[in-house]
């Protein structure tokens, strides 16, 4: 018994020595030992845990457009950037509105890179949500707060990683700045278009640009299907129609009627949507992902521009709106009035129609072929807004740093460019010739996308954690010299 006793201490001690050692392992590959000896976080996970405190401060700012509020947000990150040795310079666009600028220099010998972001949020109703928008909490492995993922979460993420760039000492072979702007949620006019009239000049170095946009789509599962890059958005083009013909008793109905002339235009617009038109970045798109999808998508997807041509499988297509929306100029009614009384015909109908526009196609062009699907030429067409945008390319340096470094944190998930639906504020520095990028790499599943603009909206602090150290390597891939 005593012999047997004794194995089993040995045996015991032999355990808790393999475990001994396996945690302190586990230690050194997560931590550092400081020069008292004691045991201190890696530079990634310090940087990692403070930019989740930065994100909570940042997200318990108010800055809901309208009205902005901007310069409170803008007085933060500058404040960031100076507590950690930038200059940061903060420019009014207009009352409680400011833009942030900061540079971190390199040797020169490559052009610039811009880190972009709004400042500025959506509104949110404190009764629809869970838990305060603007409270900057972390429940359950989450981060909560309106802008978490659209676009103080992409904000933060670019700080930290700049930050990390300063910190680490390395020499870099360009200078990479920081814009932060107000505006971008109603169209940019007090924010970004405000920065490119008047300071052109501080982003005229600048080759590449980094903005909201793509994210790595995730199944409800949690695993990546495919890491988007932005390369362009769609242009907008808001239209208003307007209809008019006599007055009249509505007891005595007039087949012209200015109601009657509008819905039957509106009508033959919604019965004769844009024919699709398959842009080379979308080709690429719908080719990389068809591998991640099954039949007959995956044939479908290969082969987008013979599948277009086939109405049944092009309607099956355009189930999946998003994907679609790539595929076409798209036209949506939003807004309806005529009249004011039951009983009298209106000498006035008028609507508005959202537009979106793929990049090259000519406004006027567009504009004339609606008019040909109308077929009533006297129903005026007006243009209320037309934000235009061309595509960046993606056989840059730039898009293949980006692959190379996802390609290694999520292998055999497929990069992919992008066109979106909706407009940022990228079109603003294209313009000056910068080819500019919707890169946020987190990891988004449906519900975590659909919060976006809407209630509840909240980042996964793993996600976020993967993000800035997917961002801070592509940048460094970038930026350190060779």
């Amino acid at each position: 018994m005593a012999r047997e006793r004794f194995a089993q201490r040995r045996l015991l001690g032999a355990l808790t020595l393999a475990l001994s050692l396996s945690v302190t392992v586990f230690q050194f590959n997560s931590a550092a030992i400081a020069e008292d000896g004691k045991i201190s976080q890696s530079p990634l996970a310090a940087a990692q845990s403070e930019a989740v405190s930065l994100l909570k401060a940042y997200l318990q700012i108010d800055t809901t457009n309208p009205p902005g509020n901007e310069s409170k947000g803008a007085e933060f990150l500058a404040k960031v950037l100076k507590d950690n040795g930038l200059e940061a310079q903060i420019f009014e666009t207009g009352p409680g509105r400011s833009c942030v600028y900061a540079r971190l220099k390199g040797s020169g010998k490559k052009k610039a890179i811009v880190l972009l972001n709004h400042i500025d949020v959506v509104p949110a109703r404190a009764e629809d949500w869970k838990n305060p928008p603007f409270g900057g909490l972390e429940v359950d492995g989450e981060i909560w707060g309106r802008g978490a993922i659209d676009m103080k979460g992409i904000a933060i993420t670019q700080l930290e990683s700049l930050l990390m760039l300063k910190r680490s000492g390395k020499k870099l072979d360009r200078d990479v700045i920081f814009l932060a702007t107000p505006d971008e949620e109603v169209g940019g006019n007090f924010g970004a278009n405000w920065f490119v009239k008047n300071h052109a000049d501080l982003i005229k170095d600048a080759e590449f640009l980094f903005n909201e946009g793509a994210f790595i789509d995730t199944a409800d599962d949690g695993k990546a299907r495919y890491s988007g890059v932005a390369v362009s958005e769609k242009s907008v083009l808001w239209l208003s129609l307007t209809a008019r013909g006599d007055a009249g008793h509505a007891s005595m109905p007039m087949r012209d009627s200015s109601v009657n002339r509008l819905l039957q235009s509106l009508n033959k617009i919604v019965e004769n949507p844009p024919k699709p038109t398959v842009l080379a970045p979308v080709r690429e798109y719908f080719k990389r992902i068809s591998p991640t999808v099954g039949e007959p998508y995956r044939s479908a997807f290969a082969d987008i521009d013979e599948s277009v041509k086939k109405p049944e499988l092009y309607e099956d297509i355009k189930k999946d709106k998003f994907k679609s929306a790539m595929l076409a100029n798209t036209i949506s009614p939003t807004v309806l009035k005529a009249g004011y009384k039951t009983n009298v015909i209106p000498a006035e109908a008028y609507a508005e129609l959202d537009c979106r526009i793929l990049p090259g196609v000519d406004k006027d062009t567009f504009i004339n072929s609606l008019k040909e699907t109308m077929k009533d030429s006297s129903v005026e067409v007006g243009v209320l807004d037309w934000v235009h945008t061309d595509a960046s390319p993606y056989d840059t340096t730039c898009f293949e740093a980006i692959s190379k470094v996802l390609g290694k944190n999520l292998p055999g998930v497929p990069v992919v460019p992008m066109v979106m639906p909706w407009f940022t504020d990228s079109h603003w520095f294209r313009d000056l010739g910068i080819a500019s990028y919707g890169f946020a790499p987190f990891k988004i599943d449906q519900d975590h996308l659909a919060s976006m603009h809407g209630k509840d909206e909240r980042i996964q602090v793993g996600n976020f954690n993967d993000a800035l150290k997917i961002f801070s390597e592509v940048l460094e891939e970038l930026c350190v010299a060779k």
